[in-house]
């Protein structure tokens, strides 16, 4: 009966005790054990190869009969299948003869009946294991709305919805996120474990299973920095504000952006999209909406964050993550979007053939809506845009003028300010403050620049946003009060779309609220 439970039971990575992890897999796990994990990752591997070549599979058994597939099925079913019980068999042995495993299933065993939560996450800190067998911390009960932009609503008659389903996942899904398929992530297993191993060491973070709506599980991590004084109110500091991080299509929160708001001392909420490590599922839009709105309530219900302290970081396609929020919730505080784009489909259709470009467009809108600019124009709140200058990912040409974070910006400030930057002349001037990475022809491109009477146009207009802002000024005006909010909206950042972010750029948006207290 306990070899049954040991052989069933979770697969051990790391342990961690007076602030040191010990790899499990390198110090105490016997050569068997290791041999039958190699055989258990064959199979996967197996699985995962006769997945993706089954439409090949299929065609070839239409072409030339059945008889050659079922021979093969055959003649390969009971060594296959007597190999995967000796070695599930063995590795239950195995692990009856290690102590350090033992020990770590009886603990595993208490805490997965434990009504703690402070038992549980003792465990969760002490160990790092397969995360597929942990018990879900909590139910979200927040759902995407009907009307959202990302919800999938786009009509596809019924006869042609087999196949865009087919191309939605074989074809889109590992071009849109390759990091939410098998070869990725179990080339970056390693990275991951030693990712959560250098958080595991500090001992304060907080690891939680979260089920979405759609009954996704999606692992989440915390680090709290708040502060707390003798009378048990919070310290005022970076620590108060809870930024929530969105990371790209092949990143994970254990080696990717979680680490930036942690530096600067904010407290910080990171998670994995849907099939990424692991989390379950697969990022169509409505289900990775689906899922940082179950962070989102995490944040608000357990964590005990008001949305006024929230702040959403999106990096790379992680913006639609960061503007779905922001435009769910729009008393969302405050929302940076670092290398990100308007809109996917003009950096699909050049990705694809020229003839597939009508399936393209319908793939993408019913599955993989990542419409940010319509999105972040709802939202009123602060927003930084970070634009990495030599951006190849989400640039149609290669070059700034292309990067298709600039249309993104545009269309947040024209929803803003459209006395301002919807005057043609203005709107042509900016285009060329795209083209451009540095702050210096800008500023010269201005003959009688004034923030002075910038900071006085901004202190008495309403909003954002103000659809009156700049009416009654001449030319040269409307360009001063442009590229004063140019220059607060946008941050240029040296580097590719890869790139590790600079501290000096991770700073929260500027507010209208500074210029009244100015």
């Amino acid at each position: 009966w306990y070899q049954r439970r040991v052989r069933g039971s979770a697969r051990l990575y790391q342990i961690c005790r007076d602030g040191i992890c010990i790899d499990y897999q390198m110090t105490h796990q016997t050569f068997i054990e290791k041999w039958t994990n190699v055989v258990f990752d064959g199979y996967s591997w197996l699985i995962t190869i006769v997945t993706y070549l089954s439409p090949f599979i299929v065609y070839n058994a239409y072409k030339h009969g059945l008889d050659g597939h079922i021979t093969l099925a055959r003649v390969s079913f009971l060594p296959l299948i007597s190999v995967f019980f000796v070695a599930y068999f063995l590795r239950g042995s195995a692990r009856f003869v290690t102590p350090e495993y033992r020990e770590f299933l009886e603990n595993y065993e208490r805490s997965i009946i434990s009504t703690s939560s402070t038992a549980r996450q003792t465990f969760l800190n002490r160990y790092d294991f397969d995360f597929h067998r942990w018990n879900v911390d909590m139910k979200a009960t927040y759902s995407v709305s009907r009307d959202s932009d990302c919800h999938g609503s786009y009509y596809i008659p019924v006869v042609f919805r087999p196949f865009y389903h087919f191309m939605a996942t074989w074809i889109a899904k590992p071009l849109a996120y390759p990091g939410s398929t098998y070869p990725i992530n179990a080339i970056m297993k390693n990275h991951l474990d030693t990712g959560r191993a250098r958080y595991m060491i500090h001992g304060d973070i907080i690891r939680a299973k979260l089920e979405t709506v759609d009954k996704n599980h999606i692992d989440s991590v915390f680090v709290d920095n708040r502060e707390v004084d003798d009378d048990g109110k919070i310290v005022e500091g970076p620590g108060e504000t809870l930024v929530i991080t969105c990371e790209g299509n092949a990143a994970f929160y254990e080696v990717g952006a979680f680490e930036y708001p942690l530096r600067e001392g904010y407290s910080t909420l990171g998670w994995n999209h849907p099939g990424f490590g692991y989390s379950t599922g697969i990022p169509f839009g409505e289900a990775d909406a689906n899922a940082v709105e179950a962070v989102f309530e995490y944040a608000t219900t357990r964590l005990g964050f008001a949305p006024s302290n929230i702040a959403v970081y999106g990096w790379s396609i992680g913006g639609y993550s960061a503007s779905y929020l922001a435009n769910a919730h729009p008393e969302i505080g405050n929302v940076i979007i670092d290398a990100s784009f308007d809109d996917i489909i003009p950096l699909a259709i050049p990705r694809m053939p020229e003839f597939l470009e009508t399936v393209t467009v319908n793939c993408c809108r019913k599955y993989f809506n990542l419409h940010n600019a319509a999105l972040l124009t709802k939202y009123h709140g602060p927003i930084r845009f970070i634009r990495r200058n030599t951006d190849e990912i989400i640039s149609t040409n290669g070059h700034a003028s292309g990067n298709r974070g600039n249309q993104l910006l545009l269309a947040v400030l024209q929803s803003r300010y459209p006395g301002v930057f919807k005057d043609g002349e203005v709107e042509e001037v900016l285009n060329d403050w795209l083209e451009q990475t540095s702050a210096v022809p800008r500023r010269y491109s201005i003959e009688d620049y004034n923030p002075e009477f910038c900071q006085e146009q901004i202190r008495n207009s309403v909003g954002p946003p103000d659809l009156n802002l700049g009416a009654g000024l001449d030319r040269e005006q409307k360009l001063s009060l442009a590229y004063y909010l140019f220059t607060k909206y946008l941050t240029d950042c040296e580097g590719g779309h890869n790139s590790p972010l600079p501290r000096k750029y991770f700073t929260m948006p500027w507010k209208k609220l500074d210029e009244i207290v100015q």
